[in-house]
C-alpha cells in the first residue's frame, strides 16, 4: 500500500543541465547558473541563478538566505510543527481573537478569496477531512472512514467558519476548525524566495519547491527557462515521463494532479490525496493532473488545487474569467492514455511543447 511518505509530490520538474538525477537536460547549449539545494515543507527545494559562476562566500550566503526565507514560511505555516503559527491558530478557542503574522494573514486571506469564488471547491479548512482519508498528519487510515466519521468531520469544515479583521486578526466560529494551508504554502514559499532574490538584485532565475516553480529573466540570453510537466502515470518516477514542456519568463506554474500522492486500499481503490471540500471524499472523475500558469506561485498552486477539484467542465469556463491564469487539463482515457484541454492562452503563454501525446484537444 502506498501512503504519502513513500510517494514523492514533485508534479513539475526542471529541464536543466547538470541538475541531479531527476532533471531532465533537453538540448544544449548548457545553461550557465549557481544551483542551491535543500529540503522543506516535506520535500525538496531547488533554486537557479543564471550567469557566471560566484565566489564561495556568496554562494554560502544565497544558500543560507534562501533557507532563513524558508524556515520562516514553515514556522508561520507548518501544521507539522506544534509551535507554528497556524497550529496555534489551530487551538485556539472559539471567537477567540488572535494576532498572525503578516505573512501568513495574507495567504490566509487569499485562500478564503479562493474559497469563495470557487464555491468551496478549494477550501483551507479541509484539513480534518485530510486527515481522515489518510493523507494528514495522523498518517494513512487503517480502513475507510465511516458515515459518522465523514459526518464529524466534514462539521469541523467550511471556509466560513473562519473569519479575518483588521490588523492581521483571526477568528474562528468553533473551536475545532483546522486550518491546513498544504496547497498554497510551498506556493507562497517560492514567491517569498523569488522576491528575496530580487530584493538583492538577482533578474535571472528559477526557483521550485515540490515541483512548483516561478522564473524571472532568462536561464541564458534569449532563452526563457524550460520546465516539463510530468506525465500523469501513477508511481512514475520524476522525469521518466514527461507530458509536455513549458518555456517561463516573469510567470509561475504549479501542477495538482492524482498520480503523485496516493495510496491503493485493501479493496484495490485507489484514493488521492486531493479532497472535495463539497463531497468531503476524495477526488474521482477522470482529471489526472492540472497546470496552472499565474504572474505569481502562490496563485497558481492554489488554483492548481482548486481546478483538479473542479474538473475540466466547471473549471475551464472560471479561469477563462480570470485575467493572467491559465490551466492544462490532463484527462485520464485509459490506464495511459491521456488528452489535453487547455483555456485559450495556456499554449501561447508558455510556448507550450507537448510531448508523446496520444490524443489532444
Amino acid at each position: 500500500m502506498l501512503n504519502r511518505s513513500q510517494i514523492a509530490a514533485i508534479l513539475v520538474i526542471v529541464l536543466a543541465a547538470g541538475a541531479g538525477s531527476w532533471f531532465v537536460l533537453k538540448k544544449k547549449p548548457q545553461a550557465d547558473f549557481a544551483l542551491f539545494r535543500g529540503q522543506t515543507m516535506g520535500t525538496t527545494w531547488s533554486v537557479r541563478i543564471a550567469g557566471r559562476p560566484r565566489e564561495s562566500e556568496a554562494l554560502a550566503k544565497i544558500q543560507a538566505d534562501i533557507e532563513s526565507v524558508l524556515k520562516t514560511v514553515n514556522r508561520e505555516m507548518s501544521i507539522y510543527d506544534p509551535e507554528s503559527a497556524v497550529s496555534k491558530l489551530n487551538r485556539l478557542e472559539a471567537e477567540t481573537a488572535m494576532e498572525v503574522p503578516a505573512a501568513l494573514f495574507h495567504v490566509l486571506q487569499f485562500s478564503l478569496e479562493l474559497a469563495a469564488m470557487t464555491g468551496g471547491a478549494f477550501d483551507p479548512t479541509v484539513g480534518p477531512l485530510v486527515n481522515l482519508w489518510g493523507f494528514g498528519p495522523d498518517g494513512m487510515m487503517q480502513k475507510t472512514p465511516g458515515t459518522n466519521q465523514i459526518a464529524a468531520a466534514r462539521a469541523r469544515v467550511g471556509y466560513e467558519k473562519l473569519k479575518l479583521s483588521g490588523a492581521n486578526l483571526v477568528h474562528k466560529n468553533r473551536s475545532d476548525v483546522y486550518v491546513d494551508l498544504g496547497a498554497v504554502a510551498k506556493g507562497f514559499g517560492v514567491d517569498a524566495v523569488v522576491e528575496m532574490l530580487a530584493a538583492q538584485g538577482f533578474t535571472n532565475c528559477l526557483v521550485e519547491i515540490g515541483g512548483e516553480v516561478r522564473a524571472l529573466g532568462v536561464s541564458i540570453p534569449g532563452r526563457k527557462w524550460r520546465v516539463g510537466v510530468q506525465r500523469p502515470n501513477y508511481s512514475a518516477e520524476p522525469g521518466a515521463e514527461l507530458q509536455g514542456v513549458l518555456h517561463l519568463s516573469g510567470m509561475a506554474a504549479a501542477t495538482s494532479g492524482d498520480y503523485q500522492n496516493f495510496y491503493v486500499t485493501e479493496s484495490g481503490q485507489t484514493l488521492s490525496h486531493i479532497i472535495d471540500p463539497r463531497t468531503a471524499e476524495p477526488v474521482g472523475h477522470s482529471t489526472a493532473g492540472v497546470t496552472v500558469l499565474a504572474p505569481d506561485c502562490m496563485t497558481a498552486d492554489g488554483w492548481a488545487t482548486a481546478l483538479y477539484v473542479l474538473g475540466p467542465e466547471n473549471g475551464l469556463p472560471l479561469v477563462e474569467a480570470q485575467p493572467g491564469i491559465e490551466v492544462l487539463f490532463v484527462v485520464r482515457e485509459g490506464e495511459k492514455s491521456f488528452r489535453e484541454i487547455a483555456s485559450s492562452e495556456f499554449s501561447a503563454l508558455s510556448d507550450y511543447e507537448p510531448v508523446g501525446l496520444e490524443k489532444s484537444k
